[in-house]
């Protein structure tokens, strides 16, 4: 009798550009035999973990992602009156370019994707229809982008309500659940006593507590759990993305990461 192999299923967390850690981690895992059979993202990984269960070529992904700055630019010149700063038009007609009209049930690997819905305040969870419709309202960050509407629903970013979707990646019947999270900000936290004078750091820094809190909760779902280190904040991060072209250095930092689990996933999948 062949025994049957446990499956490992991967949780890929919001973090905007900190998402490029992503591709890092399925570029290690892959280097080293580690199968993946199930995927769930939120947010930027929604959008990494449909790329790659849709196409599975890491090169593609990381031109798609890391990549097309321009294309990424001129999408946030769409401004909007209600809703948000964005209308998110020009975002929906750049991952049609580059998903078409696949849909879930094309993809190689079983995949998931989380929004959160603005009037409920629930996760809405996405396994069928087109994948460009979920992307893109599981990475519309609110206020920044107007609010997805969907099956008369509202939806917004899913790192909102799910930062990390552990539970999903399990409930979908992983039996190893791998974590990429990106919503560390008690140790990668920049904020600073002075910090308590400007409104805006303020808001900031209490949106980033409250995501690491709602992480830090899901990784108790995770057998292991892998953090990128990155030394910037979130809009130093954006900044020299689009400016002065950096992001790669956000892959290796994936790749570090994981390379420090490896051993350990492996010793699960053999067990």
């Amino acid at each position: 009798m062949i025994k049957k192999r446990k499956t490992v299923g991967l949780a890929l967390g919001s973090g905007g550009v900190k998402g490029f850690a992503h591709i890092g981690v399925l570029e290690t895992l892959l280097k080293n035999n580690i199968p993946i059979d199930y995927i769930a993202g939120s947010s930027i990984g929604a959008w990494v973990g449909a790329n790659y269960a849709l196409f599975q070529d890491i090169d593609t992904l990381k031109e798609m992602t890391v990549g097309n700055r321009k294309e990424k630019f001129a999408c946030l010149w769409d401004l909007g009156i209600t809703g948000g700063l964005i209308r998110g038009d020009k975002v929906k007609k750049l991952l049609f370019d580059w998903l078409g009209e696949s849909c879930f049930e094309d993809t190689h690997i079983p995949f998931k994707a989380v929004a959160t819905d603005l009037i409920t305040g629930e996760p809405h969870i996405f396994s069928t229809g087109q994948l460009t419709e979920a992307v893109r309202a599981s990475m519309a960050i609110p206020t920044m982008f107007k609010p997805v509407e969907f099956e008369k629903k509202s939806l917004v970013d899913g790192g909102l309500c799910y930062p990390l979707p552990t539970k999903i990646v399990r409930d979908m019947g992983a039996d190893i659940v791998i974590a990429v999270n990106l919503d560390n900000y008690q140790k990668n936290s920049r904020f600073k006593k002075e910090d308590v004078a400007s409104i805006v750091k303020i808001s900031s820094r209490s949106f980033d507590i409250m995501r690491h809190y709602l992480a830090q909760d899901a990784c108790k779902e995770a057998d292991i759990v892998i953090e990128p280190k990155t030394k910037d904040n979130d809009a130093t991060i954006w900044k020299k993305y689009f400016l002065n072209g950096q992001g790669e250095h956000i892959v290796e930092a994936g790749k570090k990461e994981a390379e420090n689990v490896i051993k350990k996933i492996k010793k699960l999948i053999a067990s």
